[in-house]
């Protein structure tokens, strides 16, 4: 059985290890230690993804989460609250993906102290904690798959209620654009100037940005540019992105942006613009009636808890292991 003091202990344990995504050196130490001291072969790829394996019988099921976080996440200080854990508010908690990487250790626990870590009755599992999701599901995108067999699993990384199963996630696309125009004095010569804030300022008004459907949305999420007061603006930076569970309207918000780009650059042929849309993930549709969620569902039913089926917008690892043929 699951221990709740010892789940909580691990998680505190594990939100005093800083890990920002590309310094998860630390991390990676702390859950190689415990998940050889349980028995499991631990493996790392040439990104130094995690992987271990519990032996057991039939194929496996993957157990992965992220070891990463966002910043401020030095020097944590867990708070528990009102049996809420919490920072103490200079830094994020770090529970994305702490909690989940708690969750699974937990349960790696129980198998073995159940006496059926031997290989005897369980099923075998592979672990995958991946680095630096943060940001674009790098450790995702490198990891070796060669060296994961599971083709079922869970990605212990979504917010909400533990019985919350998600299983539509969106495809993402980021846009980066850089237009150049032209400096001038502001003052004594604004008409030879081309300003590249005045054009980054027209496409955003055009663009189709916020929730645009159900499954849509699109963002700038970052406009800069100029140098001082008195210049007319020649360069500006536009970062953002868009997503869909749909892809083909995914496509759709990408003629879009890119007519909008089109138009202003007819407008100002004397500026340089340049847009570079790039998928980032693909969106991915799990079928409600599938081994794996029918696996997760009857856990959480022998648990008392009703499965709660949703779809969600953000991303995670899940929607690179789906694309890899791991639902």
């Amino acid at each position: 059985m699951a221990d709740q003091e010892r789940l909580v202990k691990t998680l505190i344990d594990l939100i005093k290890t800083d890990s920002p995504s590309g310094e998860e050196d630390a991390m990676d130490e702390a859950v190689s230690s415990r998940l050889e001291s349980l028995g499991l072969k631990v493996s790392h790829d040439s990104y130094n993804n995690v992987i271990a394996r519990l032996e057991g019988e039939g194929r496996p099921f993957m157990l992965s989460a992220h070891l990463d976080t966002v910043e401020p996440g030095r020097g944590i200080k867990p708070v528990v609250d009102g049996g809420v854990l919490r920072s103490d508010g200079s830094t994020i908690l770090g529970g994305d993906c702490k909690a989940g990487i708690a969750i699974v250790l937990e349960a790696l626990t129980a198998v073995v102290e159940s006496g059926s870590g031997n290989g005897a009755r369980n099923r075998a599992i592979e672990v995958v904690f991946t680095r630096h999701e943060e940001g674009g599901l790098v450790g995702a995108h490198h990891l070796d798959f060669s060296m994961v067999s599971a083709k079922e699993g869970i990605v212990f990384d979504g917010e909400g209620p533990p019985n919350r199963i998600i299983l539509s996630a969106p495809s993402q696309n980021v846009v980066t654009a850089e237009i150049t125009g032209r400096a001038a004095h502001a003052g004594l010569e604004p008409e030879k100037g081309i300003s590249a804030l005045l054009i980054a300022a027209e496409i955003l008004v055009k663009l189709p940005l916020g929730r645009i459907d159900e499954e849509t949305t699109a963002n700038i999420g970052r406009l800069e540019g100029g140098l001082k007061r008195n210049i007319v603006p020649e360069r500006a930076f536009l970062d953002g992105e868009f997503r869909s569970r749909n892809n083909e309207k995914l496509a759709d918000v990408e003629r879009k942006f890119r007519g909008v780009f089109d138009e202003a650059a007819s407008r100002y042929p004397e500026a340089k613009i340049e847009l570079d849309i790039i998928n980032t993930y693909q969106a991915y549709n799990v079928d409600a009636n599938s081994q794996a969620v029918t696996v997760i569902r009857r856990a959480l039913a022998a648990i008392g808890l009703e499965p709660v089926l949703e779809s969600t917008g953000g991303g995670s690892d899940a929607n690179v292991f789906i694309e890899k043929g791991i639902t």
